[in-house]
């Protein structure tokens, strides 16, 4: 009896208009490298790079300043566990209050304790939120297509202690969390924020599943020293937008902040992405 024919798979065809987005987000990748010595980039400097900053605001108050592509998971359905985050984590997160004489003080130590605190909301809150979430994939970063360019190792360093996108091919969708190790200004955006931003998006149109679609979003969560802010990132009308919120102080306990950070980490997806 002959064997059973191989179906063949279905040829992909990517778009001119799919390729020109990649092609131009490669070239603003190599500009971005091109002097490796700018570790912070001003308003001109994005400007000549073909980027376009945009303000956001996290809250309610402002719908018309609120994020395009991603939404918070609603607050009133979460609630930090501070009691047994000072249990697991040996105290709770006080910022300055809370270092002694063996704290590392420069801005990315401040900024990995503060990723330590925050991880811990994210994963506690993963497990016991009240209602159903959208289901963000939990992987090792290695696992992941767009690992690379996360991470600087030399100074001033930066990287990404988590990650996430969603299976399938309905929302090319990534979140991540940076930590940096210099702090910004409000008016400027890091290397650190800025290359991750660009190489995560290369790698969601390089990936078959979204040939269809012509935006990828990318949601950093940028922590640096005792500030962090949220960036908001898309590629649309041959400009990359980048939508930075304002900064939030941790340089005390700020427990609204971390779950402002925990909302926008497990909210869904939002927009049309084709």
């Amino acid at each position: 009896m002959p064997n059973p024919p191989i179906p063949k798979k279905k040829r992909v065809v990517e778009s001119l208009a799919h390729r020109e987005i990649r092609n131009t987000l490669r070239r603003i990748a190599m500009d971005i490298n091109k002097d490796l010595t700018v570790h912070e980039f001003n308003q001109e400097q994005l400007k000549s790079l073909g980027i376009r900053v945009d303000r956001m605001a996290l809250d309610e108050t402002s719908p018309h300043k609120k994020p395009s592509y991603f939404a918070p998971y609603p607050a009133h359905l979460l609630t930090l566990d501070h009691d047994e985050e000072e249990e697991i984590l040996q105290g709770k997160y006080n910022g300055i209050d809370g270092e002694n004489y063996m704290s590392l003080t420069d801005p990315s130590g401040r900024a990995h304790t503060m990723d330590i605190h925050l991880r811990y909301h994210i994963n506690h809150s993963e497990n016991y939120c009240e209602e159903e979430r959208t289901p963000w994939t939990s992987k090792c970063i290695g696992d992941y297509l767009f690992m690379n360019g996360l991470y600087k190792s030399f100074p001033p360093a930066y990287g990404c202690s988590n990650t996430t996108d969603l299976d399938g091919s309905t929302h090319p969708h990534v979140k991540a969390v940076m930590w940096q190790g210099l702090v910004a200004k409000d008016s400027t955006i890091l290397r650190g924020e800025l290359s991750p931003i660009v190489e995560i998006m290369i790698s969601q149109f390089l990936q078959t599943r979204f040939v269809d679609h012509m935006v990828a979003p990318v949601l950093i969560i940028s922590l640096m020293g005792f500030k962090a802010r949220v960036i908001e990132a898309y590629f649309k009308d041959q400009t990359l937008i980048l939508r930075p919120s304002e900064m939030l102080d941790f340089t005390h306990a700020n427990n609204a902040g971390f779950k402002t950070f925990v909302q926008w980490y497990l909210g869904p997806p939002i927009g049309d992405t084709s």
